[in-house]
C-alpha cells in the first residue's frame, strides 16, 4: 500500500510538495521514509523561575543533538533509531560534571517501531535500556555521594549500598525508561497518522507520561489540538496543542515525588508505616495551603513532502502557592534540524 503511495507521488514531482494538502481543507499527515533515511536536530531546553516582581532567573539550561535513521521499512512499519551526541547540561546537581554528563548520554540509543504513516506503536529495547541506566547508577550515587561529602553521609549512618540498590531500581525501571526515553521521540511524531480539518479543533482524553523514577501513577487530562491555518501551506502543516492539570491530578504526583526523594536519599519507612507517611505529607500539604498546577502549550511544524518535523517548541508551566506566595517555574524545549 505504501509503495503505491510513493508511485503515484513519484509520478507528480512538480506537485510534491502540495500532494498532502487536501481539497476538502483537510491536510494527512505521513512519513515518506526510506530505509537509511537519517536527520539530526539540535534540541534546547531552558528552565527559568519567574519571581514576585516577574523577573526571570535561568535555573538549568541543556542542549544536545538528536539524530534519527531509519533503520527498516516495510509496507506497513518503519523502526526508527534515535541516538544522541553533544550532550551538554548546565545543571550539574549530583556532581557528575559534564564530560559524564555527556558521556552517559550518548551511550543512549532508542529504537522505536512506527505504522506505515509514522505514528509511534511503541519502544522496542526498553531491556536494554533500563539495562544502560542500571549500570549508570553507580556513576549516579558517586555524584551524590560528591555533592553531600561521602564521609558526612557516611558519618550520618547512610548504607551507601542499600543507596545503590535504590537508585538501581528507580532508574531501572522499565516504564520509566520507556516514559522518559519517549519524550524524546513521541512528541514529534504525536500527529503522524491523522486526517485534520483545516477549520476544527479537536479533543481527546491523553494520558501524560509520568516522569517522577519508579512511579507507576498516570496523569490523564483532556488535550486541544487544532491546525493553525495562518502558519500552514501547501509545503508545511503547523498544529498547536494545550493541557492543563489542576491541583486534584497532581496531588498524588506531589506526595509520590517527596516519597521517592526521601527513598534516593536513603531514608526509609521504618519509623513509621507507609499510611502514616502519606497522612503526614496530606496533613502538611493541607497546612501550607499547597495548591498546584501545570499548563502545556506546544508547536509543531511538519514538512508534508517527507513527514520529517522541521520545528518543535513546548512549554511548560508549574504554578504553585501555598501560605507563604506564590512559586512559578517554565521549561521551555526548542527542536530544529541541524547539520551533524
Amino acid at each position: 500500500m505504501k509503495h503505491l503511495i510513493l508511485a503515484a507521488l513519484a509520478a507528480s514531482l512538480p506537485i510534491l510538495a502540495s500532494a498532502q494538502m487536501m481539497p476538502d481543507s483537510t491536510v494527512q499527515v505521513c512519513a515518506y521514509w526510506s530505509k537509511g533515511d537519517r536527520v539530526a536536530y539540535e534540541c534546547k531546553i531552558t528552565e527559568y523561575r519567574i519571581g514576585a516582581d516577574s523577573t526571570k532567573t535561568t535555573t538549568k539550561s541543556s542542549s544536545e543533538t538528536r539524530i534519527f535513521e531509519v533503520l527498516e521499512e516495510t509496507d506497513s512499519s518503519y523502526v526508527l533509531q534515535t541516538s544522541y551526541k553533544d550532550v551538554f547540561s548546565s545543571d550539574m546537581s549530583l556532581g557528575i560534571g559534564a564530560e559524564l554528563t555527556n558521556k552517559l548520554g550518548e551511550s543512549v540509543v532508542i529504537r522505536t517501531l512506527t505504522n506505515e504513516f509514522g505514528a509511534v506503536k511503541g519502544i522496542l529495547n526498553p531491556e536494554e535500556l533500563a539495562e544502560t541506566m542500571k549500570q549508570q547508577a553507580p556513576l549516579i550515587v558517586d555524584g551524590i555521594c560528591a555533592k553531600y561529602d561521602k564521609k558526612k553521609l557516611e558519618e550520618s549512618g547512610m548504607d551507601l549500598q542499600e543507596l545503590l540498590r535504590n537508585v538501581t531500581e528507580v532508574f531501572g525501571n522499565e516504564q520509566y525508561i520507556m516514559n522518559l526515553c519517549g519524550q524524546d521521540v513521541y512528541p514529534l511524531f504525536f500527529y503522524h497518522g491523522t486526517r485534520l480539518d483545516m477549520d476544527s479543533e479537536y479533543t481527546m482524553k491523553y494520558e501524560f507520561p509520568n516522569l517522577i523514577p519508579g512511579s507507576e501513577l498516570t496523569l490523564e487530562t483532556d488535550l486541544y489540538f487544532w491546525v493553525d491555518k495562518e502558519q500552514s501551506d501547501s509545503t508545511f502543516v503547523v498544529i498547536r496543542s494545550c493541557a492543563d492539570l489542576d491541583n486534584e491530578a497532581l496531588k498524588p504526583v506531589v506526595r509520590e515525588n517527596i516519597l521517592n526523594a526521601l527513598k534516593l536519599t536513603g531514608v526509609t519507612e521504618d519509623t513509621m508505616s507507609h499510611e502514616e507517611l502519606m497522612a503526614m505529607l496530606d496533613q502538611y500539604m493541607e497546612e501550607a495551603q499547597m495548591q498546584m498546577s501545570v499548563k502545556y502549550d506546544t508547536a509543531i511544524q511538519i514538512h508534508l513532502a517527507t513527514g520529517w518535523p522541521t520545528y518543535y517548541w513546548g512549554e511548560r508551566k508549574i504554578l504553585a502557592t501555598t501560605k507563604l506566595g506564590t512559586a512559578e517555574q517554565v521549561e521551555e524545549q526548542e527542536i530544529s534540524y541541524a547539520k551533524e
